[in-house]
């Protein structure tokens, strides 16, 4: 059975109110001194924190201290792991208290927030729905499956024979917590409120930061656009979409940045970066295997370390302060590289923080193997 058939039911039951449409983000910031970007988090609250406090942006009562820190999240803080809702609404708290010290937390929008709007709850971790069960729930969930049985016996009446059974299934199917959740995530509910209420891409300085990246070979958009046109199909909740920036070519899903070769990927991408006046975009979405990691000379940086336990807890994310890069990496502050030949000192001092072994080794091995090959064959051309 496909849950997505049943949201019409779930909001008639919710009796949710229309869904207002006026929202306006700034897309576009100058000169800013300090930027924090962190990639995605999947519901682990522990490590969220232990990040934060790496970069000195809460202090022990969980407050702002970052002052005019910019802290880019870069999406997916939802599914794989039970925390979400908690991560969320710290981070809203944040804003509030960053603003007023001239800070802004920016909290993109990533494919598992637009998945879960979408009724797409293939990874959202149980612990999403027990955290919201309360007194209320088994009548809330109740309610919900009679309806849900009901819509079944009018395209199938035999099912009247085996009710009981049906709704054995059905309460397996949605547990406790169900409803509560997809009551948050509904136009109107909190946490669909606070998501659409801010972008899928922003400009900061020189650099342009988005969940899954941006394809230099489809129709370059304005960042107002994109914005516009991803918080459409929130809006249009699961209802299928022919938008193409919906799909795999879509920044909330993109993965040339990372994937594609040298040949395929360089030149388009020079010519988008030009044509959004930046040096470089920030990237997450695509985990690495534990570092914050440059591609093409550093036109691209991916922030995906796997921080939540999911993934392994690999915390590390990317600071930039004025023109410097450099990667916070278990608490320790490292020089980011600006091109192929400083990649390995830099992943070798990072590998030195992690806990033996460090999950960079493998990516250290094939460096080294490879400067081996090329020195190789440019003795034997120079013997030649």
């Amino acid at each position: 059975m496909n849950c997505r058939r049943f949201s019409l039911l779930l909001l008639l039951l919710l009796t949710l109110p229309g869904l207002s449409t006026t929202v306006q983000a700034k897309e576009i910031w100058r000169n800013v001194a300090r930027i924090v970007a962190v990639g995605d988090l999947h519901g682990d609250y522990e490590q969220y924190l232990k990040i934060l406090h790496d970069n000195k942006l809460i202090d022990s009562n969980l407050d702002w201290q970052g002052g005019k820190t910019h802290l880019v999240q870069l999406g997916d803080i939802a599914d794989r792991g039970p925390d979400s809702l908690k991560i969320m609404r710290h981070l809203k708290r944040l804003q509030k208290q960053a603003k007023k010290a001239r800070g802004v937390v920016h909290t993109l929008i990533g494919n598992h927030e637009l998945m879960n709007v979408n009724e797409d709850l293939r990874y959202v971790h149980p612990g999403e729905y027990q955290i919201l069960v309360t007194q209320e729930s088994d009548k809330l969930r109740a309610d919900y499956l009679s309806r849900v049985f009901d819509y079944l016996l009018s395209d199938n009446p035999t099912l009247l024979e085996t009710k009981d059974e049906k709704m054995r299934e059905l309460r397996d199917r949605f547990p406790l917590g169900y409803v509560e959740h997809r009551h948050l995530w509904a136009p109107k509910g909190e946490v669909f409120e606070w998501i659409r209420k801010g972008n899928s891409i922003i400009k900061i300085n020189n650099a342009l930061f988005v969940h899954g990246g941006l394809s230099p070979h489809k129709e370059l958009l304005s960042l107002k656009e994109i914005n516009k046109r991803i918080r459409r199909l929130l809006k249009s909740g699961a209802k299928p979409s022919t938008d193409w920036l919906a799909v795999d070519d879509g920044p909330l899903w993109y993965r040339g940045l990372v994937f594609n070769s040298k040949e395929v990927e360089l030149e388009p991408l020079k010519r988008m970066l030009a044509f959004y006046e930046v040096d470089y975009i920030v990237v997450a979405h695509t985990p690495t295997r534990g570092a914050i990691m440059p591609r093409f000379d550093g036109l691209v940086i991916q922030v995906d370390v796997g921080i939540a336990e999911h993934y392994g807890k690999k915390r590390a994310n990317l600071v930039i302060e004025g023109a410097e890069r450099f990667a916070m990496h278990r608490g320790h502050i490292i020089r980011f590289p600006k091109d192929q030949r400083e990649l390995l000192e830099y992943l070798e001092t990072a590998s030195g923080y992690d806990p033996a072994p460090s999950p960079l080794i493998q990516t250290i091995e094939s460096i080294k193997s490879k400067q081996s090959q090329e020195g190789s064959e440019l003795t034997r051309l120079q013997g030649d």
